[in-house]
C-alpha cells in the first residue's frame, strides 16, 4: 500500500465513473486503464490500483500484480459479506436464457440478483459480485469461458452453492482445443461447487451424459448431482413439448408434481431450457410453486431468437452470436414460420480445426427446415455447398441485404432467421429488415 490506510465501499475500472471507489484500471487489447489514472484521480477516486509503478498521488495506491484478479478478488469480499445462496452456470448456448428463467424463479422466492447482460467473463463476473447487497437472498452467476481454466478461475471469486451445465456443445473449440476440451473446461464448475460441497445439474439429452455419470458417479450416489431434461429420473423433467410462432408449451414434473406451462420463447430447445432453470432454481432453494409463475413471467431476450411480425414477412433476431447448436436451434424455429423461409447465416467462429466440417454440417442440417440459405462470410460458403439449391453466398452485408429487400417487395409472405457470429456483425441485416419492415406499416 502506498499512502494512508483508506475504506472504500465502492469499487469502478471507468475513469469516468469512480468518485469516492478504488479505481481498478483494467489492460485490453486495444487500451490500458493505466493511462487513465490521472483522470480517475481527478474525477475523485479515492483509491488507486496499479500494476505500474507510480509517482506519487495525493491519493492511496494499491499496488498488485495483476489488476484483473485484484478485481476478482475485491468481487469476492462482497460475496463473502453477503448471505445469499449463489447460484452458478456455464454451457456452450442457452446460459444467457437459463440465467434469466432461473433469477424469475428465485425472485418469487426473495431478493435475487443476476448477471445483467452476457457479463459472464473474468471482467464481468467480478462486478456482478460487487453489486450483491446484504439483504440479497438469491444469485444467479452465469459463468462462460473459451479457454481451459477459464471458469476455474472465476469459480475461486464466485464459491457457489449449486451449478449447472446447460450443455457442453460444439462452441469455441479453437480456445479448448477439442469437444472434449469443452466438455472439460464446462466441468471445471461442477469441479469446484461440488468439491466444496455444494449441488449441481447436468443435461440427460446431452451426449455427454453417461461421461459426467461415470467422471461424477460418487456425487450422483450421494445425491449432490442431478440431471434435467426429458428423462424419468431427471430432477425437472419436460413432456408433451409443443412449439409455435406464440412459443413454446410443455409440461414440467419435479419433486412428484407436475404443470403445463406456455413460454413466449421460440423453439423446443427452450423447453430444455426451462427445465434446467427449474432445476438449478429447486436446488438453489425455490418451492416447486415458484417454478410455473416464475417461468411464466419470462420474456424474450432481444437479439436472442426474438420475433416481429411485419406485413409482409416476419423477422427472428438471433443476431447476437452463434455456435453449432444454437443454429441448428435457429433452424427448428425457423421450420414451424410461415411463407418461403429464408435462412441468413453468417460464419460461426472459434471452431478450430472443426469450423468447415461445422459450417458444412450446418449446411446440411438446413435442407428441409429452409427454403433458402443466404450466408455471408467466407467459412459459410461450405454451408451453400452442402445445401445445394437455394443457397447464395454474398460478399457484403449491403448485398445481402438487397436481396433480403427484393424478396420482401415481391409481396411474397417470407419469414427470415439471421444467425451468425458477433463478429460478423449480423446485427446489420437485422436492424435493416427491422427498417424495412417499419416502412411497410
Amino acid at each position: 500500500m502506498q499512502g494512508a490506510d483508506t475504506t472504500v465501499n465502492a469499487v469502478s475500472t471507468d475513469s469516468r465513473k469512480c468518485r469516492g471507489a478504488l479505481f481498478v484500471p483494467l489492460k485490453g487489447e486495444r487500451f490500458d486503464g493505466h493511462d487513465f489514472i490521472e483522470k480517475a484521480v481527478a474525477g475523485g477516486a479515492a483509491c488507486i490500483a496499479s500494476a505500474r509503478d507510480l509517482p506519487d498521488l495525493k491519493i492511496p495506491v494499491l499496488r498488485c500484480e495483476d489488476t484483473l484478479r485484484l478485481l476478482g478478488l475485491a468481487g469476492k469480499i462482497v460475496r463473502a459479506g453477503c448471505p445469499a445462496k449463489v447460484a452458478s452456470l456455464t454451457g456452450s448456448c442457452g446460459k444467457t436464457t437459463v440465467k434469466e428463467l432461473t433469477a424469475a424463479i428465485l425472485s418469487r422466492c426473495g431478493k435475487t440478483a443476476a448477471t445483467q447482460g452476457n457479463f459472464n467473463n473474468d471482467v464481468g463476473v467480478p462486478l456482478t459480485l460487487l453489486n450483491l447487497e446484504r439483504d440479497t437472498q438469491y444469485a444467479v452467476i452465469e459463468q462462460g469461458a473459451s479457454h481451459p481454466h477459464d471458469i476455474s478461475r472465476t469459480c475461486e471469486f464466485v464459491q457457489a452453492d449449486t451449478a449447472l451445465i446447460n450443455n457442453a456443445g460444439s462452441a469455441h473449440i479453437e480456445g479448448f482445443g477439442s469437444k472434449e476440451g469443452v466438455y472439460l473446461g464446462k466441468s471445471e464448475i461442477l469441479d469446484d461447487v461440488l468439491g466444496r460441497g455444494g449441488a449441481g445439474a447436468v443435461p440427460s439429452d446431452s451426449p455427454w451424459t453417461e461421461r459426467w455419470r461415470s467422471d461424477f458417479a460418487s456425487y450422483f450416489a450421494k445425491g449432490k448431482l442431478f440431471t434435467f431434461g426429458t428423462h424419468p429420473g431427471d430432477l425437472a423433467q419436460v413432456t408433451d413439448i409443443k412449439t409455435s410462432e406464440g412459443g413454446v408449451g410443455f409440461e414440467l414434473r419435479a419433486q412428484g408434481k407436475a404443470f403445463a406451462a406456455h413460454l413466449p420463447l421460440l423453439g423446443a430447445h427452450n423447453a430444455l431450457n426451462a427445465a434446467a432453470a427449474c432445476a438449478l432454481a429447486l436446488l438453489t432453494g425455490a418451492s416447486f410453486e415458484s417454478l410455473k409463475p416464475g417461468l411464466e413471467s419470462a420474456r424474450a431476450v432481444k437479439g436472442r431468437l426474438y420475433l416481429t411480425r411485419y406485413k409482409n414477412f416476419t423477422l427472428v433476431d438471433d443476431a447476437y452470436n452463434a455456435s453449432f447448436n444454437a443454429v441448428c436451434a435457429a433452424l427448428g424455429v425457423l421450420s414451424g414460420l410461415e411463407g418461403r423461409r429464408v435462412m441468413i447465416l453468417g460464419d460461426m467462429g472459434e471452431l478450430g480445426e472443426e469450423s468447415e466440417e461445422l459450417h458444412t454440417l450446418a449446411g446440411a442440417q438446413a435442407r428441409g427446415k429452409a427454403d433458402a440459405l443466404w450466408c455471408l462470410g467466407p467459412l459459410t460458403k461450405s454451408s451453400c455447398k452442402a445445401f445445394g439449391d437455394g443457397a447464395e453466398h454474398f460478399e457484403s452485408h449491403e448485398a445481402l441485404i438487397e436481396k433480403c429487400q427484393e424478396l420482401i417487395v415481391s409481396g411474397q409472405r417470407c419469414s427470415f432467421v439471421v444467425k451468425g457470429s458477433h463478429a460478423m456483425r449480423m446485427d446489420t441485416v437485422s436492424d435493416a429488415l427491422k427498417r424495412l419492415g417499419e416502412e411497410e406499416k
